[in-house]
Order: structure tokens, then sequence, then C-alpha cells
């Protein structure tokens, strides 16, 4: 086949994927995981029953300002409704309704602004139960370093009109073209990391080899840059392979005891180095998360 024929092959099928692609919704985004895990912790202590637990964790949260939690059956778990309203409750329940229309719509979750102005959103996540949220959109926004619009059109994506097809296949084309770019620029480079990576005597983990003196870790052909908390973590996984490893375990290995009790600083720790693992998305996932008991490595198949 010329190139030519490949180069038109391309750009047709971009032609037909890009209205698909302009709607699909980020279900597997790093925002969402993120905000699914805190949702399964507050479900998880309201299954036991700990409302002065579950309303201290939303309380303490700065992301998630008030929630409500529906069994399958449609029963309000949380808050119950025998208790006096406490006033950290009042939005969603005032907004019940629309939190239930939004929650049909969720598979497995949905999210809408709460108001025109965007400082606030529903987000509605199913599972066994529903829980929907009402979240801080600045300082969610500040958790992943975006400014509130892009987390604000991120969540609502599949709510927006779809994008004109021409300047859809212009940024496909583009990508193509600066991916290609650097993947040619990578090929160049991973003998000369060998080269000086081979010096040290580092440790492997699946399919990584990290070398701690140098804070380097080698995956395949990419060169990786690493502090020394992402080695602390790694040197940690490799200690217990396949093993799901609470985050205070995580937290006394990589942190020690410098920590507030309710800090994200794992969470997003852990957002960064799966980026620093795999930042164009094409490897296998490895730090694994396990909702509700903390992460877990595992190395690819």
């Amino acid at each position: 086949m010329s190139r030519f024929n490949i180069v038109l092959a391309i750009f047709v099928t971009m032609l037909e994927i890009a209205p698909r692609l302009a709607l699909a919704s980020p279900n597997d985004t790093e925002v969402n995981e993120y905000l699914q895990s805190e949702l399964q912790h507050i479900t998880t202590l309201s299954e036991r029953s700990d409302v002065a637990g579950t309303r201290l964790y939303i309380s303490a949260s700065p992301v998630i300002n008030s929630a409500i939690i529906w069994q399958a059956d449609g029963k309000q778990r949380y808050p119950a409704t025998a208790q006096v309203l406490h006033v950290m409750d009042q939005p969603v329940i005032a907004a019940e309704k629309r939190l239930k229309a939004l929650a049909e719509l969720a598979h497995p979750w949905r999210a809408e602004k709460a108001d025109a102005s965007g400082a606030e959103l529903f987000y509605c996540y199913r599972t066994q139960q529903i829980i929907c949220a009402l979240l801080n959109v600045e300082q969610l926004a500040a958790v992943f370093s975006v400014s509130p619009d892009e987390l604000n059109q991120q969540l609502t994506l599949a709510d927006t009109e779809v994008l004109n097809r021409t300047w859809v296949v212009a940024a496909l084309a583009i990508l193509v073209i600066s991916v290609s770019g650097v993947l040619f620029w990578r090929r160049q480079q991973p003998a000369k990391a060998t080269q000086s990576l081979s010096q040290e005597t580092g440790f492997r983990l699946g399919d990584l080899t990290i070398y701690p003196k140098q804070l380097r870790a080698l995956r395949q052909d990419l060169a990786i840059d690493l502090t020394d908390r992402d080695v602390k973590l790694l040197r940690h996984f490799a200690s217990h392979p396949c093993e799901v490893i609470t985050k205070q375990e995580l937290y006394d290995a990589a942190w020690g005891r410098e920590f507030m009790p309710n800090s994200r600083a794992l969470e997003q720790h852990i957002i960064t180095l799966r980026k620093k693992l795999d930042p164009e998305k094409k490897l296998p996932p490895v730090i694994e998360t396990v909702h509700g008991q903390g992460y877990r490595f595992s190395p690819p198949a």
C-alpha cells in the first residue's frame, strides 16, 4: 500500500471516529478515579452506620461539600431520614429529585453543574449503592492543577455539543504527527539512557528497573525521572509483589509520620507516578486501585 493510501485511510478513519471522540465521556480519567475512591470510602463508612464518622470525613474533605446515599432498593441510607437535618446535608436534600434523575443516567457516573456559575458540581456514582455529592469545583481543580473551567468541561463533556468535524480531525492529525515525532526521538534515546544507568545496580519491579541512587527508572524504552518518594513507594511495592497494600502502609513507607490524618497526598502522588510510568497511556497499567483497601502493583503478564 502506498504512503498516500495509508495517509488517506488514517484521515478517513479520523473523520469517522471524531464525532464519537468528541462525545466520549471520560470514564477512566484520573479525576473520576479520585472522586470514586473518595465516594467509595464515604459509602463504606455509611455501611457501618457510622454517621458521625461519615459526616466528619465529608466535612474534612476540601472537595466534597455534602453527599446523599441510597441503597439498591431506593431507601435513603445517608443522611438518615429519622434524624434532624444537619446544615451540611441541606443542599443535597433540597436537590433530591434532581439528584435521583441524575443518578438514573449514571453508568457508572454522571455529573452536571449545580448552577449556572459552575462553582459547584453534582456528581453521582452508581455501584451496589448510589451516592451523589455536591463538589467544590475550585478545590477539585486545584488537586489536579487545572482551571475550574477545564474541570467543568471534562466532567460535563457528555452534555456538550459535538465539536466541528474539521477542527477535531485537524487536532487529531496534529496529535498523530506529534506522537510520531516523539516516538522517533525516543527511539534514539534508549541506548544512552541504558548506558548511563547500567553503571548502577537497580532493582526490578515487573517491567521496571529502578535505580535509586540516580532517581531514575527504565521501562522498556522509556527513561523515567523519579523523586525520592517515588523510589520509596516502588521499593515497598517490590517488597510486596501483587499484594494489596493499605494506604497507611504506603504513607509510613514514603512519608513516615509527616502527613495529616485527612491528607490526600498519597492519592495525588499515585496519580503523578502513574503518569511517569506511562505518559502516553500505551502500556499496561501496573498500579491498581483496590477501592476501600489501598493499592496493588500488578506486573504486566
